[in-house]
């Protein structure tokens, strides 16, 4: 059967079995620069959508026979390749047998993606916290391993799965590792800021300025008064139609046709917009 698919059988004398050897050749594309967590002075590789090719870019970092790398099938029509990455000797064998649980007792037809993955092995929650985190970088996936996590490869799919993930995750970049101590941790001060900026601010700026205006300069409030002079809405209101364009923005940046976004903004920005739409 596995000469159908492609491999090569080798036979030794005076041997009374026989070697399976995958050599296999597909078109593939080859490695290639992180789209979305580019660094300055780290590696610039980045996992393909072959499997084989991603479990060697981490084999190549982590020369060690501790490396276990474990294939499985998930999916009884696809059958998708995954392999299971972790170190023996750190990584501990809960958890490990815990992911080779939850895979190995998937009821499903399909898989064909990581994300997909992701959201059938998850626990339920009804916040939405995630507990695992993508990446497509190998050496932040190796980086994680020798911390005794496990990561998942999926073939066809560039990004491994690193389990589980916490807060404090989310919140480094691979590019910490390359800088000084202390400029590291001040980046990671300045993004736990942001973070609790992004979740705060605008809670704060409602409750503010609706009820408690005696903390505002008199100064800022009468600026805010004035802004807000002409605003048909309350600040709620506002507040979450600025949410929602933000979203619409990022959505449309990433869904519209290059061609189609750069003549958007092409029309925009002439001085002759009106004539040109």
């Amino acid at each position: 059967m596995e000469l159908m698919h492609g491999n090569c059988t080798l036979f030794v004398d005076t041997l009374n079995l026989a070697f399976d050897i995958e050599v296999k050749g597909f078109k593939q594309r080859s490695v290639d620069t992180p789209n979305n967590e580019v660094v300055i002075k780290g590696p610039h590789e980045a996992f393909v959508e072959n499997i084989r090719t991603n479990t060697s870019l981490i084999r190549r970092i982590v020369n060690n026979e501790d490396l276990i790398i474990e294939n499985v099938e998930v999916g009884k029509i696809t059958k998708t390749k995954c392999a299971i990455c972790y170190m023996e000797n750190i990584t501990n064998s809960d958890l490990v047998n815990e992911v080779k649980y939850r895979l190995n007792n998937l009821e499903i037809d399909s898989l064909l993606s990581a994300g997909e993955l992701e959201q059938l092995i998850a626990d339920s929650n009804a916040l939405g916290i995630p507990q695992m985190m993508a990446t497509e970088r190998p050496d932040k996936a190796v980086k994680y391993l020798l911390k005794g996590r496990v990561v998942v490869i999926v073939n066809g799919t560039p990004y491994g799965i690193i389990m589980p993930a916490i807060l404090i995750d989310f919140l480094t970049s691979s590019e910490d590792t390359n800088l000084k101590v202390n400029f590291a941790n001040f980046l990671r001060v300045l993004r736990f800021i942001a973070a609790f900026i992004t979740l705060l601010l605008p809670g704060l700026y409602v409750a503010i300025t609706s009820y408690h205006q005696e903390i505002l300069p008199t100064g800022l409030l009468y600026s805010i008064l004035a802004s807000r002079e002409n605003v048909p809405f309350p600040i709620i209101i506002e507040i979450l139609l600025m949410e929602f364009s933000f979203e619409l923005i990022r959505e449309a940046v990433l869904r519209v046709p290059t061609a189609i976004g750069s003549t958007i903004r092409n029309c925009w920005s002439s001085s002759n917009w009106r004539s040109c739409c």
